[in-house]
């Protein structure tokens, strides 16, 4: 079997989880089996694949496992039956919650006790959980969570009782977790995990092929692979520290650019690392249809979108403060934003502090991001970092121009100045205002060459456009995956 291995998805996903869904539907067009692996508990898990079209046999969680009347099952098949999740809540005379009950998506029932302590240092009460509770008839998963300042709540202390007739006691999740390997390692044969995200689901494998089990491991680089240099020594990405430190066990390391693969295997041979050969080239999206190219009518008001999670490494303040630009030099332009997250509000309060209502609008979370782009002019991305940026190929399949900060590695390999777009240079270090005004202000000028050269650039979004095609990219998946077996 071939695992996506991952934390967590929801109703709003990272770029992450888009190329995990993106590549499942390269697998299931080569008839490759699969299952994506979460290892977070989540209550609401079934009801979020449903929104995202994943089958419940093509989804194994950790706690679901765990918490089964027939684990075996369920990992071959998946749940019978899935629920709405509800929560009831007892509160003390004080208004403080205590007990949080949770019907959960799978059916069991999560129980969260919560306690109230004094901060001396804060001079206040703190409320927070103290023990969590799973419970599906006579199976029964508990732990004492401890609070930490750095990794948040932290499970320990944990009881599994009555799984497939025995009980079990770890001191730490990483512990249960490599129990859940194990198990899965005797339900399934022949088997290569794709580790997408989660240094603890790493570990936890690497362990295990280090102490003899046979199976396959194949990383994907979903980002920049290096941090900095030190005296001419690359210094990697924190991220990917334990896969670098454990080369060694790794099968294939899959990049989705040529640039990520030339660059990466320079830095390995500055490493003394002899693992070079080990990096393949996969896009992590592409394009299942090609739209005709576009026209652009001068007169016409310049409408422009991007879409992303709106979290601060996006930098959509500044696609924004540039659309501001751009009114303030007489250009007739709207923006509209699709996505959700952190920043909403902020951003929210940027559109009126600019006035700028009913110029940009924030749309909300796309569910079909080619379908709700496409009536658009040009698409504009203002990331600092892409390890692709799924929607640059979105947008070119779109066969729209994109104007972007020439970030690494995705904006640089889809976007080739005066072909399908145009990048801005930026300082990835500004800091004070000055400094960020200019990176805007250079992104406002690459929209500007965008409208300035429009057909020619719409024309050369679909010559992009034919080099990134899905059934391209599901062939090449199906040879690694041959390769591995």
């Amino acid at each position: 079997m071939n695992f996506f291995v991952n934390k967590a998805m929801g109703h709003g996903n990272s770029g992450v989880e888009h190329a995990q869904f993106y590549r499942a539907d390269r697998f299931r067009e080569r008839q490759i089996p699969f299952k994506l692996i979460f290892n977070e508990l989540l209550p609401n898990l079934h009801q979020h694949m449903k929104e995202w079209n994943l089958k419940e046999s093509e989804v194994i969680n950790v706690f679901d496992f765990l918490m089964s009347d027939d684990p075996h099952e369920y990992a071959l098949n998946g749940l019978k039956e899935t629920y709405e999740s509800e929560n009831d809540v007892l509160w003390d005379l004080t208004n403080t919650q205590r007990i949080i009950k949770t019907k959960t998506s799978s059916g069991y029932v999560m129980k969260t006790l919560r306690n109230k302590i004094y901060s001396t240092e804060k001079e206040i009460y703190l409320v927070g959980d103290d023990r969590i509770i799973l419970e599906n008839g006579k199976h029964q998963l508990s732990w004492k969570v401890r609070s930490d300042k750095d990794l948040g709540n932290v499970m320990e202390s944990i009881h599994l009782d009555e799984f497939n007739g025995s009980n079990y006691f770890f001191n730490t999740f990483e512990e249960m977790l490599s129990f859940f390997y194990e198990e899965l390692e005797k339900i399934f044969k022949n088997n290569t995990y794709v580790l997408d995200r989660g240094s603890e689901n790493e570990e936890a494998l690497v362990n295990l092929r280090i102490a003899g089990h046979k199976f396959n491991l194949v990383e994907i680089m979903h980002a920049a692979h290096l941090s900095t240099f030190i005296d001419g020594h690359p210094v990697w990405n924190q991220y990917y520290q334990y896969m670098f430190d454990h080369l060694e066990w790794i099968d294939y390391i899959v990049v989705a650019t040529e640039l990520q693969k030339k660059d990466m295997q320079k830095h390995l041979k500055m490493a003394n690392l002899p693992y070079g050969n080990k990096i393949i080239s996969i896009p992590v999206g592409g394009v299942k249809h090609i739209s005709s190219a576009k026209k652009w009518n001068k007169k016409q008001t310049m409408k422009l979108v991007t879409a992303s999670r709106l979290h601060e490494e996006k930098h959509i303040s500044h696609i924004i403060k540039a659309v501001k630009k751009l009114i303030d030099n007489s250009y007739k332009v709207t923006l509209d934003i699709f996505g959700a997250g952190a920043e909403y509000e902020a951003l929210d309060t940027l559109i009126k502090d600019l006035k700028l209502n009913g110029v940009v609008t924030l749309k909300g979370l796309s569910q079909d991001v080619v379908k709700d782009i496409a009536p658009y002019d040009a698409f504009v991305g203002a990331s600092y970092s892409e390890g692709f940026g799924l929607t640059y190929i979105e947008a070119i399949s779109d066969s729209l121009p994109i104007a972007s900060y020439a970030n690494l590695y995705g904006a640089q390999e889809l976007v080739s100045d005066g072909k399908n777009g145009y990048l801005a240079q930026f300082d990835r270090n500004a800091r004070t205002e000055d400094e960020i005004q200019d990176n805007i202000n250079n992104l406002a000028e690459s929209i500007e060459k965008v409208f300035r050269n429009y057909n020619k650039l719409s024309n050369g979004a679909r010559d992009v456009a034919e080099k990134y095609q899905a059934k391209i990219i599901a062939i090449k998946w199906d040879v690694l995956m041959g390769e591995l077996k």
